[in-house]
């Protein structure tokens, strides 16, 4: 998804755009115009999936077609699969900063508890972070919410790094403990990119891959995967869930797999992609180098701009950068759970944030979120969209996602317009350039 405009059928150089040929070249007959063989996903699709897992994910035990859902993009896996673990109001763990949407997967049918677990300066890729699931675990439990499960964005989104097979054993042993259900959302698997200033980050791992011999029991591990990143492809929604050792969970979702019915032309077109191992070896290879050369641009621009961010990405499409030494702020802690998002000022050393213009300055957290309204504001006012990390439920104002995977020009663009927010920003404010 290094390069995802699709509008031009010529662009056969760029990964998107050779994805968008192979479509092209597809025979759509009108067994596709149908319902296909119903609400859960093809045959074939399912088959050529569990290859593609066995060949890429590098499984302990063979992932076989009849341990796979199918629907129509992640998000309606996530919804399914809270669906039939959760009851109304039970919790969800997942750790800060998280992928936004999460909040609304996990609660708008199922009405689960999106709980977000705060890393309290620890690293969220480390085994150290599971003693603050245990403290979140224990607190819901304390509030009368029944904590049924945790999920890992692995690759990570918005942090771009990938956990060890160390730290994901230690989510294993957690979840044995508890007896709740462990969701790996893996979308990003194949969008691992490598270059001289992230050498030694640490590779993707897919639980798949771990045997969880004396760790767990196996029936509580799910594994998600879909078409949207790794495909270039989030407009065709297919998504699937793999529950290896637990065959009530998938005979559980087809009761309710009608609402999320895969269309059949999209299933036609993953199965032609995953059955053509040379063009997919070609297709990631050619993907994970551009992935590469795209973030050490934003990254080389972040450095010359004095703005800090999360180093050793290795996957994803984004960098989590810390934009605070720009803004000129003081440290605010985001607190609270179930999305709320209370703001607590924690850190006052620093001089007072300017918001609106110099003159107006403000010390409490309601104004340090106010200012990164007026930053987001200025930069869509300049036309160049980073997500604030609010969004991710960030534990501290300042923090953004900075999204690389487009095309060169247009990467070249909004790093100029960004530029130009931030010399306007320190004009403002007075904050030098680092």
């Amino acid at each position: 998804m290094s390069e995802r405009t699709l509008s031009k059928r010529g662009q056969k150089s760029l990964p998107a755009g050779q994805l968008f040929e192979k479509f092209f070249e597809l025979n759509i007959t009108r067994d596709l115009l149908t319902y296909g063989d119903g609400p859960f996903g093809s045959r074939s699709l399912r088959t050529a999936l569990s290859s593609f897992f066995n060949d890429y994910f590098n499984p302990v035990e063979k992932v076989l077609p009849e341990h796979l859902l199918v629907a129509g993009g992640v998000t309606s896996i996530i919804d399914l699969i809270c669906f039939a673990v959760a009851d109304e109001g039970d919790g969800i763990l997942i750790g800060r900063p998280l992928y936004t949407s999460f909040a609304n997967d996990v609660k708008s049918r199922a009405g689960a508890v999106l709980c977000p677990v705060s890393s309290g300066g620890r690293d969220p890729m480390s085994e150290e972070m599971v003693e603050m699931f245990e403290k979140e675990l224990v607190k819901r439990e304390k509030e009368g919410i029944r904590v049924r499960a945790i999920i890992l964005a692995s690759p990570h989104n918005p942090l771009g790094k990938c956990y060890s097979a160390e730290t994901l054993k230690a989510y294993m042993r957690f979840c044995q403990r508890h007896n709740i259900h462990f969701i790996s959302d893996e979308v990003y698997a194949m969008s691992i990119y490598r270059t001289p200033s992230n050498a030694s980050a640490v590779p993707f791992t897919s639980v798949l891959a771990i045997d969880t011999s004396n760790l767990i029991d196996a029936s509580l591990i799910h594994v998600l995967y879909g078409m949207s990143k790794d495909f270039s492809s989030n407009g065709l929604r297919a998504g699937v869930l793999l529950s290896q050792h637990n065959p009530s969970v998938p005979r559980a979702l087809k009761s309710i797999a009608l609402f999320s019915w895969p269309a059949s032309v999209t299933q036609h077109c993953w199965t032609a992609l995953l059955n053509d191992r040379a063009f997919l070896d070609a297709y990631f290879a050619e993907n994970s180098a551009r992935l590469a050369v795209a973030y050490a641009r934003v990254t080389g621009f972040l450095q010359e701009q004095g703005v800090r961010w999360v180093e050793g990405s290795n996957a994803g499409f984004f960098v989590w950068a810390d934009f605070r030494g720009v803004l000129g702020g003081d440290v605010f802690a985001l607190v609270g759970g179930d999305g709320e998002q209370q703001q607590q000022q924690v850190e006052t050393e620093t001089e007072a944030v300017a918001v609106g213009r110099p003159s107006q300055v403000y010390r409490t957290s309601r104004k340090a979120k106010a200012r990164d309204d007026w930053f987001f504001a200025k930069m869509v006012r300049a036309k160049v969209f980073v997500a604030s990390g609010d969004a991710f439920f960030a534990e501290e104002h300042g923090w953004y996602r900075v999204s690389f995977s487009v095309p060169t020009e247009v990467l070249e663009l909004g790093l100029e317009r960004l530029r130009g927010v931030l010399e306007e920003v320190r004009r403002e404010i007075g904050t030098p350039l680092r």
